[in-house]
């Protein structure tokens, strides 16, 4: 016999989880919400994908701004080690891309996101260990402080943190301190979505599917009823299309269309769709939604996802991390900034790009090498030289300013 065994691996069932499988409902579309089971429905899934993976997609950087006489500048931070865990490997399990995109998902589902600091020697942060909102217990010491009570999900082992030992992402905190998710403040319409999935599964699985009815004047026995549909399977399928079939016996065949009922029933769905959009605040074509689109509002909607959807999650998770990872205080000469890249989202098509790149090197803005950086394309000779012809044109106004006078 083999001497090793392998452990078996238990995962705590949560209570909304345990709730929901006792089927016990907490709306009043009698359907159990929880993160898991909204979920379930496609556009919630769809909706958490986008955004989850958008932020996760993106370079996150920390720069040292210094502020001389007034004047801002600032440099990249490349070998810090915030920035390393960032965008290269937060933990030994996870790359920064699964890292992000597993606190995202945790904040949108859940309203908020636990990860485990380990702290270095040096005062820098060695590693970043996410983990599932049910696992993690927070509980208020005094006015300002906080303990973490953190149970692993296979183990069961449990041990508490400080505050000062845990990246705690919000979303929608009502006292500053727990956040809420979208699942939990519309509870309602995603019991209204469950309800209607629910209801088109049993129509699939109880109701009549029939494209259409044969009608007779006369009872059709089992012979002649045999008889009649082995007649009609001579015009079933793709082949016979077209074909004009040949009822006897006084039949008539009657198709059947779609229902009141069952078109409202989509027409409703359609509607949830958009409300689950307006939760998440993103438009409905990111969720793949086209009856309205076209490419200019698609475009139009992609700036509208980095402004008004993406900014302040972004802005949320910058400002928190730096909070919980930077311990350096900032003077008034010198900060810290923690910044998503979100040059990529908003990556035109190659004609709108290089007509920008035309204008801002004629500016002054770039040099030619700069626009081929963005290009992921190497450097040449001479092509960090600035354009003068910005400074012709002003001359060439200012001459012909005092020849007028």
């Amino acid at each position: 016999m083999w001497p090793w065994k392998r452990k078996s691996e238990s995962r705590s069932l949560t209570i909304d989880d345990f709730l929901a499988l006792a089927g016990i409902p907490n709306t009043g579309s009698g359907e159990h919400v929880s993160p898991s089971t909204a979920e379930s429905l496609p556009a919630v899934m769809n909706a958490v994908t986008v955004i989850s993976e958008a932020v996760a997609t993106m370079p996150c950087f920390l720069y040292r701004v210094k502020n001389i006489d007034g004047t801002e500048s600032r440099e990249w931070m490349a070998n810090h080690a915030v920035d390393y865990l960032l965008n290269e490997k937060p933990n030994d399990c996870q790359t920064a891309y699964q890292f992000k995109r597993t606190l995202m998902r945790h904040c949108l589902l859940n309203g908020n996101a636990y990860a485990v600091i380990e702290w270095g020697c040096d005062g820098h942060p060695k590693s970043l260990h996410p983990y599932p909102p049910y696992a993690v217990v927070p509980k208020r010491l005094s006015d300002h402080r906080f303990a973490y009570t953190v149970t692993e999900p296979y183990s069961g082992k449990v041990k508490t943190y400080l505050q000062d030992e845990i990246l705690h992402l919000r979303y929608a905190s009502d006292d500053g301190f727990m956040g809420r998710s979208p699942i939990t403040i519309c509870r309602e319409t995603l019991g209204l979505g469950l309800a209607q999935q629910r209801h088109g599964a049993s129509i699939m699985k109880d109701g009549m599917m029939a494209a259409g009815v044969i009608k007779s004047g006369e009872w059709l026995d089992g012979v002649k009823g045999a008889k009649a549909l082995e007649a009609l399977e001579r015009y079933k399928g793709a082949r016979n299309a077209g074909k004009t079939p040949i009822l006897e016996g006084g039949m008539s065949y009657e198709k059947l269309g779609m229902s009141n009922q069952d078109a409202e029933w989509l027409a409703s769905r359609r509607f949830t769709i958009e409300d689950i959009a307006r939760m998440f605040n993103v438009s409905p074509i990111f969720l793949q939604e086209y009856s309205n689109s076209t490419y200019s509002n698609f475009s139009e909607a992609s700036r509208a996802f980095l402004s008004m959807t993406m900014r302040p999650w972004l802005t949320n998770f910058e400002q928190q991390l730096k909070a919980a990872l930077l311990v350096a205080p900032s003077t008034p000469d010198i900060r810290f900034l923690i910044e998503f890249d979100t040059a990529d989202l908003l990556r035109a098509n190659p004609q709108e790009r290089f007509q920008s790149y035309e204008t801002a090197i004629k500016s002054g803005v770039f040099c030619p090498n700069e626009a081929r950086e963005r290009e992921g394309m190497s450097p040449r000779e001479g092509g960090d030289e600035f354009s003068q012809a910005w400074k012709q044109t002003v001359e060439v106004k200012g001459s012909n300013k005092a020849g007028e006078k």
